[in-house]
């Protein structure tokens, strides 16, 4: 709980004809990371295989998979678990499910593109339904000449003083800044129609008459093949829904099959080896050490050498952190600042109770914390894991303000119930006690900081920084006679030589690991004693300033409470002067009441959740988060999304 889960070092010698088993095992255990190894007289000679054409098959694979998931309208969504299939079975599935829909979609898309050509012409043609004129050629009026067309709006006056005498111009419609009209005339004049229609920039329609009489018997024979098409389109539709739901288990198979046998290729190009047997290493949890042996060695029939190891604090163990289930979702505080290395502590439980602390203290209201509490619980529901730790966390962090809610005596700001508070009201009474309590908490998580980094000095073999660090016991002794001292429970006398010893101490390190190592014959430290010195004393000074600046930044708890409940007192005050104003109850009041809630809600919680998060990685992680771990990533067979 308190330090990141022990990891065993598992290493294996395996015939080649037995790997592809075992790494399955592993996969479908889910419990071992496997780490790539480097040929040579430690592990093996030859180079682990490519793969890399192999690969390149199941990225093709995958990829025809998808597009016959978007062709069959399946999506991208998570089919039902069926019958698990090999790869090359797969593969052949695959291709049968390609033949079966070859035909539906080729006709689906025939039928889409005559659908789109019948809608564009019975579009084009609507404006001339009804019209009793032929579609092409002279039809039954061999002593006439017909056009039927479009001309710019803007050219229409200018076309109707044009026309002959003899010749009639009617005008259909408008549409997309064209008039479409249909002109006749006599064809004598014939010519004289066609140069008016000419300067007037006349676009003529062109259809294909299919036999018909008129234009308007043309549109409606259009629309009905449009009709008729469409209802085709839907027919087929549906035999193609009915195709993929059939599909949908067998592809999802494939596709599982396909990103499985990814993952082993991928493995593979781990795995060292010789002409007959390939090595194998990697990390898995202590608890998992035995159990990993038993499955490399169940699935390569015993015809193997496998080994487990402790890791070492060489700082190549992957970490793997496993906090206590109520404070789980807080580990991305951690992971969100970066890893501890192998060995260090696991800081998840310290930062996940100083979190809610700071935030509730910042932001406590029983009333908004229960808001927030319904709004995790809602949240909490959600089925994506992301949000359910999401809303565990916000439950949380109402909880707290619904704690200190109590401790503030505040229900929305309600003036009448501060006489219940635990404590009292952040702007009531005395500030500076409010100020001391936030100060206190400051030196409570900034020691216990500085704690932490004790045990990660030690831990890790750096007695002399355990010991002499600004961060270490020198830094301890001398921040709290410090405060002893400015509070007034220490005699100057007493205080002030344990401050001098402290920081005598943090200037004497740098020097003295200089000494020791030059007395051992060790390389001399990068700028010799000299430079080890000053830089030690400017040390010194820098961490008596960080001392002092990192416990004032704690008085923004204090000043935070106040803005809280100072933004409440300001919506009673509101909602007071809207009654005088407008009579008791009034509409106006409860909207300030409603006003000034949401903006402590909405304002106050990201401020506080920002300010606790703040303090958090200064002056908490700053005192002993190194980082530098590399998460644990265990060989699984399965997708995350799987």
């Amino acid at each position: 709980m308190f330090v990141p889960v022990k990891m065993s070092r598992l290493e294996a010698v395996v015939l080649k004809k037995d790997a592809r088993a075992v790494l399955r095992g592993l996969g479908v255990s889910g419990k071992a990371e496997i780490s790539a190894a480097k040929p040579g007289p430690d592990t093996a000679p030859a180079r682990p295989a490519d793969n890399g054409a192999a690969l390149d098959a199941c990225a093709a694979l995958k990829g025809r998979i998808a597009l016959l998931r978007k062709e069959l309208g399946l999506g991208a969504e998570a089919a039902p678990r069926g019958e698990e299939i090999g790869y090359p079975a797969a593969a052949a599935l695959v291709g049968e499910w390609e033949l079966k829909a070859e035909v539906p979609l080729g006709k689906r898309r025939d039928l889409a593109a005559e659908d789109v050509r019948l809608s564009g012409e019975s579009q084009k043609l609507a404006v001339y339904s009804g019209l009793p004129l032929p579609a092409g050629g002279p039809g039954p009026f061999r002593f006439l000449y017909f056009a039927a067309g479009s001309v710019p709006d803007r050219s229409l006056p200018s076309l109707r003083s044009k026309i002959p005498e003899n010749a009639v111009l009617a005008e259909l419609a408008g549409k997309n800044g064209r008039s479409y009209l249909a002109a006749l005339a006599a064809k004598s004049s014939r010519e004289k129609l066609e140069a008016a229609l000419e300067d007037s920039g006349f676009m003529k329609e062109e259809v294909s008459s299919k036999g018909a009489g008129t234009l308007g018997e043309l549109y409606a024979h259009s629309s009905a093949e449009a009709g008729r098409i469409g209802a085709a389109l839907e027919q087929a539709g549906r035999e193609i829904s009915s195709l993929a739901a059939a599909a949908s288990g067998a592809l999802a198979a494939a596709e599982r099959a396909a990103a499985a046998e990814a993952r082993l290729l991928e493995a593979e190009r781990l795995l060292p080896g010789t002409a007959a047997s390939v090595f194998l290493s990697g990390w898995a949890p202590a608890e998992q050490a035995g159990n990993m042996k038993r499955v490399v060695g169940e699935n390569s029939g015993w015809r193997c050498a496998v080994e487990t190891f402790p890791a070492g604090q060489d700082g190549e163990a992957p970490v793997l952190l496993r906090p206590p289930r109520l404070l789980r979702p807080f580990a991305a505080l951690v992971t969100g600042y970066g890893l501890p290395r192998y060995g260090e502590a696991d800081p998840t439980v310290f930062a996940a109770l100083s979190f809610l602390m700071m935030f509730g203290m910042m932001f406590g209201d029983a009333g908004h914390g229960a808001l927030l509490c319904l709004a995790g619980a809602w949240l909490s529901r959600r089925r994506k894991d992301e949000k359910r730790e999401a809303g565990r966390a916000v439950f949380a962090c109402g909880a707290s303000s619904m704690f200190f809610g109590l401790v503030y005596g505040s229900f929305f700001g309600v003036p009448a119930l501060k006489k219940y508070a635990l404590w009292r009201d952040p702007l009531e009474g005395d500030p500076l006690a409010l100020l001391a309590a936030a100060v206190l908490t400051g030196a409570a998580v900034i020691s216990l900081g500085v704690v932490i980094n004790i045990v990660n000095r030690a831990r890790l073999g750096d007695r002399l920084g355990a010991a002499l660090d600004r961060f270490g016991a020198a830094g301890l002794v001398f921040y709290w006679a410090a405060l002893l001292l400015a509070a007034g429970r220490a005699a100057p006398g007493t205080a002030l030589p344990l401050m001098a010893a402290a920081a005598a101490c943090w200037a004497l390190k740098g020097p003295l690991l200089c000494l020791v190592r030059s007395r051992c014959g060790a390389a001399e430290c990068g700028d010799g004693f000299w430079g080890a010195a000053a830089e030690a004393l400017i040390g010194a000074f820098e961490g008596a300033l960080l001392y002092l600046a990192n416990t004032v930044s704690f008085v923004r708890l204090a000043a935070y409470a106040m803005s809280h409940a100072a933004l409440l007192a300001a919506a009673w005050m509101l909602r007071d002067a809207a009654d005088k104003a407008w009579g008791q109850n009034s509409a106006a009041g409860v909207a300030a009441l409603i006003a000034g809630n949401a903006a402590a809600i909405g304002l106050e919680g990201i401020v506080a959740a920002v300010q606790a998060l703040r303090l958090e990685y200064y002056e908490f992680f700053g005192k002993f988060f190194e980082g530098g771990g590399r998460p644990f990533r265990p060989f699984t067979l399965e997708s995350k999304g799987g």
